[in-house]
């Protein structure tokens, strides 16, 4: 336990001490650069795209540390999604800083260059909205926070379609279900039950019909079953609830079971049972088994 304590506290001074370290690196770099070109052994017009290349670099490293910092600071108080969104303004921020920063180098004027490019920009502007909605698509997930990275939802939506099973079921809700992995700039990434990778656009999740899973409350899961019209209804009920009531996660006082159907030689029944459970398939098949276990039992006292 003392030698995880131990590697926690070193790789928790490592990052700002990573950050200091490439700070003092691209300060010595520019100076040496400047020193060099006084000195007349790099020609003055080289210097600019040495800086400029110097604070790529660096910004690039600098992001990626202070992502670090971030993450590790924000993570224990506002969670994992608002961590990561944090992230995400900070890359967007820092991206258009250092761009600035870059164009001063070169001596643009970056207030001349936006009004001349005011009409360039509305062509752009409506060329990538699709972009721009992923983009404060993404933000209004952050703020809103319908789920967390972790929690396993089911998304609903037109834009794609979704094949049906052809076994007769009880009515589900149509979409891609999967445990969320990460809400970006642009997109949201979910592991799906079948174990695929889905790419959505944040303008699509936020668009969707979404259920999550994973935040605690009860709901329902049913589960039909034909019965010979020999076996007795109100033996088969109480066997199956009494059965059920031994299943923490199952609330067996608001579980049911009901007539939804009738043929010449069998009925069909539905158990609906109330749990707390993120996934359907453990429970529907926990029901199953109480309700074959029931009928085998009444059919063969």
């Amino acid at each position: 336990m003392s030698k995880k304590k131990d590697a926690d506290v070193i790789l928790r001074s490592r990052t700002p001490l990573e950050f200091v370290l490439i700070v003092l690196v691209s300060v010595s770099a520019a100076l040496f650069a400047r020193y060099l070109a006084d000195q007349g052994t790099v020609p003055e017009a080289y210097v600019v795209p040495i800086y400029a290349t110097i604070a790529v670099l660096s910004g690039y490293l600098v992001i990626r540390v202070v992502n670090q910092i971030i993450r590790r600071i924000a993570e224990p108080t506002v969670g994992v999604t608002r961590a990561r969104g944090v992230e995400n303004v900070f890359k967007v921020a820092a991206g258009i800083v250092l761009v600035v920063f870059i164009a001063t180098l070169f001596g643009v004027n970056l207030t001349a260059a936006l009004v001349g490019a005011g009409f360039l920009g509305i062509v752009l502007g409506l060329a990538a909205q699709q972009v721009l909605g992923n983009l404060f698509a993404g933000f209004s997930l952050l703020v809103s926070k319908p789920f967390e990275i972790g929690d396993r939802v089911t998304l609903a939506t037109s834009s794609y379609s979704i094949s049906g099973s052809t076994y007769p079921h009880e009515n589900q809700i149509g979409g891609f279900t999967g445990v969320v992995q990460d809400v970006g700039i642009f997109f949201t990434r979910v592991i799906l039950d079948n174990g695929n990778r889905a790419v959505l656009p944040n303008s699509v999740v936020i668009g969707a019909l979404l259920v999550n899973y994973s935040s605690p409350h009860l709901r329902v899961v049913r589960v039909r079953m034909d019965l010979a019209k020999n076996l007795d209804y109100d033996k088969f009920k109480a066997r199956v609830l009494e059965s059920l009531g031994k299943h923490d996660v199952i609330d067996a006082e608001r579980s049911s079971v009901e007539i939804v159907d009738l043929s010449a030689t069998t009925y069909q029944v539905v158990i609906a049972v109330w749990t707390d459970s993120d996934t359907d398939e453990p429970i529907r098949t926990l029901v199953i088994q109480e309700g074959m276990r029931a009928r085998d039992i009444l059919t063969h006292p």
